[in-house]
């Protein structure tokens, strides 16, 4: 595999027609024209170790990876291509609303949850408690941290709540219980690299 140098050290996934001017941007779409060509799912990708400090993910990751193993290396080449400190941005379609289930070309739900068992803290207080929780981190060697989830309500709820006829715990319980309350999620994670060491 030739590796090369983007001009930029920011990376945009999947741009389509939403492309980034500071970052180097990448789809498997040469419609969209661009700055490199790459269908996500094949691996490794062409970046060299250590290369990006923040990483653009604007609903993508809800399209690659149908197979578990594939998205795990999604990951993992993520992950890869990430200096140690890198952001990432991840945007995508809450699981409880239409916007998820009117594409068909969306082949799994994504949750903060999701990312969380990519971080080795996590694992490690799992496995101290004897949950069954997954401990991808440890398994694939990578550590993330989820740093802030931004959900963003539909105006219903939105207005709702601004007016004072419902709370924030009731929002809370209504949009993990209830579909379309929430439209969107946005996280942002800390890559650590190399890995936190958990003493005690």
């Amino acid at each position: 595999m030739d590796y090369i140098k983007p001009e930029h050290k920011k990376l945009n996934l999947g741009c389509g027609f939403k492309k980034i001017l500071d970052h180097w941007n990448v789809d498997v779409e040469k419609g969209c024209n661009p700055d490199q060509v790459i269908d996500l799912e094949e691996f490794p990708w062409p970046f060299e170790n250590n290369y990006f400090e923040v990483i653009t993910a604007d609903n993508v990751l809800e399209h690659v990876g149908q197979s578990s193993l594939v998205f795990t290396n999604v990951i993992k080449e993520m992950y890869r291509v990430s200096t140690d400190k890198a952001t990432w941005i991840i945007d995508y379609p809450h699981h409880r609303c239409d916007h998820y289930f009117s594409d068909h070309t969306h082949v799994r739900p994504l949750t903060a949850m999701l990312f969380k068992l990519f971080d080795q803290q996590y694992n490690f207080e799992s496995i101290a408690k004897k949950t069954s929780d997954s401990i991808h981190g440890l398994t694939n060697g990578v550590d993330l941290e989820i740093k802030d989830t931004q959900y963003f309500i539909t105006s219903f709820f939105r207005e709702q709540l601004d007016n004072g006829m419902i709370g924030s715990r009731e929002l809370d319980i209504k949009m993990n219980t209830m579909s379309n309350v929430c439209e969107r999620v946005s996280l942002t994670i800390t890559v650590h690299k190399p890995v936190r060491i958990v003493t005690g």
